[in-house]
């Protein structure tokens, strides 16, 4: 059974993270779970485990198949090897803080007997060549930068791993797909689908694709095929993705990944705006070998990075240890540990902490959230339901980037209830809860459009509504058409991206539609009218009763 408690983590370094927006990340927060804890450093298996090694630390040039030069830094420890090999490519931008608390969680890894090798991506830092955006340059890279260190270090050949953050994670997951050699990645908030965060149910995120666009050019350099991606991405139709776009997805690897039965441990964050909630539990869930994912409060990267300085080992970070420690260090595919035969540890496929607070929770798969699937009753809304596009609204999606890291510390985006209606918001309400419910998963959101013209945007909220009020975000998503037959009435269904929340006795899910958000390009002409028809709205949520036992 699944135990829910109430309660949240610690507001130490609240105004920190404000500040930090983007640019310093929140330190992670909740209660930590029951569940696998890493080894304290130095307990590395073999003849030396049980006492920590000294660090050698210098820097190389990797050349890579195209000479390009890859500049990386390696971790070794000292004493007879061969010992555990990571490969670390780096991330999109490395911040002095953050790098600051990465060169001492390598140093730790290299004492507990792991050769670390991290080294910037090409095009970014200080190595050589253009940005390749997670393709297949970067997936060479990797595979060179492991082959250098087989040569050059006391690596061994038969425990090897990777390790990323964000878009070092996702070059390690492609890098695995391709390399049979890399038994076991962790990839802390990396994108399974590149174009996920940009291009969402035909509508262009531009706000998310400028902000990464100029922090990349911060610390890398584009050649003109990424120029255009980004340029593509903000000012071209919305389309499926090409194959450029798809071959630097993780999800279109899945096949390699299955074939090598890569251990593929993944960190996602409830309101990351570059890797919506929900893309990577579809992406872990696809998956053959053995594999976890755990999503926090927080946005991109929160949950695990310390820029703040506030918290240098979350938890987050423990438990990756913990897997690299049983994939890598000990071998582990098949529950048995060949270090001194200690059981090894069961992982569950799916644990998340809920934005409301509490321990973490265990699920059988992404997919299990979805069972507990039940319609939710909406009423007929305040007035016609018609919009004037282009009038702002006090709905929000949460002023970006600033959202995520508020989030992390308890703080969801908030409205006042009575202000949302025509013709700037269609507001729907549900009937208050009789206990407290458990929404885990996506909710799926019906309704019948009418526009004025022949394409349009609705951005579609989901709000819990306190007694007072008071509404909080739990999740939204924008929906744009195009070719409708103005003044036709035409039907759409929109699934929200996932979030975990418990709405208390007496509150309300609430159903919102606007035509304006910052993140979004909208395919609105400001004046034009669009009706959401009444009656005709549906929400389909995955709610659970959290009563306790």
């Amino acid at each position: 059974m699944i135990r829910f408690r109430k309660g949240g983590g610690p507001l130490a370094g609240a105004v920190a993270a404000v500040l930090a927006c983007a640019v310093l990340p929140a330190p992670a927060a909740g209660t930590p779970a029951a569940l696998p804890d890493a080894r304290t450093a130095g307990d590395a298996g073999g003849e030396d485990a049980g006492r920590e090694r000294r660090v050698s630390v210098r820097d190389v040039t990797v050349p890579a198949a195209d000479g390009t030069g890859l500049a990386a830094t390696v971790y070794e420890p000292s004493g007879r090897g061969p010992h555990p090999l990571l490969v670390v490519p780096g991330p999109w931008i490395r911040l002095p803080l953050d790098h600051v608390t990465l060169v001492r969680r390598y140093r730790a890894l290299a004492r507990a007997g792991y050769v670390v090798v991290a080294y910037d991506p090409r095009g970014f830092r200080r190595s050589g060549g253009r940005v390749d955006l997670a393709g297949p340059a970067d997936v060479a890279d990797a595979s060179r930068v492991l082959d250098w260190a087989l040569a050059h270090t006391s690596a061994d050949a038969t425990r090897v791993g990777a390790l990323g953050t964000s878009y070092g994670g996702t070059v390690a997951l492609n890098a695995a797909a391709h390399d049979h050699r890399v038994r076991a990645v962790v990839a802390l908030s990396a994108w399974a689908e590149l174009a996920g965060g940009f291009r969402i149910n035909g509508t262009r995120a531009a706000g998310v694709v400028r902000f990464q666009e100029l922090f990349g050019r911060v610390d890398g350099r584009y050649g003109p095929e990424v120029e255009a991606a980004f340029d593509e991405a903000v000012t071209e139709d919305p389309e499926e993705p090409g194959a450029w776009v798809r071959e630097r997805s993780p999800a279109s690897h899945v096949a390699g990944l299955n074939r090598h039965r890569t251990a593929v441990f993944m960190v996602g964050e409830w309101e990351d705006p570059i890797v919506p909630a929900g893309q990577t539990g579809a992406f872990v869930d696809r998956l053959a070998g053995p594999s976890h994912l755990r999503m926090y409060r927080g946005g991109h990267a929160d949950s695990h990075t310390a820029g703040t300085g506030l918290v240098d080992r979350p938890e987050a970070w423990e438990a990756s240890v913990a897997w690299l420690d049983q994939y890598v260090r000990d071998r582990g595919q098949d529950g048995r540990d060949p270090q001194g035969g200690r059981g090894q540890r069961r992982w569950p496929a799916v644990a998340l902490q809920p934005r409301t607070g509490g321990p973490l929770e265990e699920y059988a798969g992404w997919a299990a959230l979805q069972e507990a699937d039940r319609a939710v009753p909406l009423d007929g809304g305040r007035g016609s339901g018609r919009l004037v596009a282009g009038l702002p609204s006090p709905a929000e999606s949460g002023p970006f980037p600033v959202a995520g890291p508020l989030d992390a510390v308890g703080g969801a985006s908030v409205t006042s209830w009575p202000l949302l209606r025509p013709p700037t918001a269609a507001a729907y309400a549900g009937p208050p809860a009789r206990w407290t419910v458990a929404l885990r998963g996506h909710a799926l959101i019906r309704g019948v459009l009418v526009p004025d013209g022949p394409e349009g945007t609705v951005v579609v909220h989901l709000y819990d509504i306190a007694p007072t009020g008071e509404a909080r975000l739990l999740t939204h998503a924008p929906y744009s058409f195009t070719g409708r037959r103005p003044g036709g009435a035409h039907r759409f269904a929109v699934w929200l991206p996932a979030t975990a929340w418990d709405v208390p006795a007496g509150h309300r899910l609430g159903v919102v539609f606007d035509t304006v958000d910052h993140r979004y390009l909208t395919e609105n002409r400001v004046g034009r009218a669009l009706e959401v028809v009444p009656g005709s709205v549906r929400l389909t949520a995955p709610l659970r009763d959290a009563r306790e036992p």
